[in-house]
């Protein structure tokens, strides 16, 4: 009689794994462009390949939020060129976005308990796609959402972090 192969305990085959290890806002006031600055690496165990990125940090456009957002994000991920970089395992990498310029009224008055960065009505939204190749045979991305509440303060996003 055979032996009998149990298929779930054979190893996985090593794959690159992206995932965002830093989120920090670095300027935010008025008068000043935003810059935020997101760190990844790769927690696999091959090179990822093919890496390339998209990001924003806008004040949402639509009544549709996040998703939208992310709709635009992942139209423009499609067409982007431009050079591709490789990520090592355990390498790591950080690049900033700048967003738009901001300005007094879009912050709370003073002594305001709402720490929230506001323009009509919208809260500055930050987002972001990286794909990459994992291995010989697929692509993923790595996604990340966040509200930019001030430059301390951030909220996740749901649904569009790992």
């Amino acid at each position: 009689m055979p032996p009998k192969i149990d298929e779930d305990s054979a190893p996985r085959e090593p794959r690159a794994s992206i995932r965002i290890t830093a989120r920090e806002v670095t300027t935010m006031g008025a008068n000043q462009l935003v810059q935020v600055n997101i760190g990844f690496e790769n927690s696999g165990a091959r090179p990822a390949t093919e890496v390339r990125r998209v990001q924003m940090v806008n004040f949402i456009q639509s009544p549709y939020g996040e998703e939208e957002a992310f709709r635009l994000l992942r139209a423009e991920l499609q067409s982007t060129g431009g050079e591709a970089v490789s990520v090592a395992p355990a390498e790591r990498l950080a690049f900033t976005i700048e967003g738009p310029r901001l300005v007094a009224g879009d912050f709370a008055p003073r002594g305001s308990d709402d720490p929230q960065v506001i323009r009509d009505g919208r809260p500055l939204l930050v987002a972001g796609i990286i794909r990459y190749r994992a291995d010989d045979r697929s692509e993923a991305t790595a996604e990340y959402c966040f509200y930019a509440m001030n430059p301390k303060v951030l909220v996740a996003c749901s649904g569009h972090n790992n």
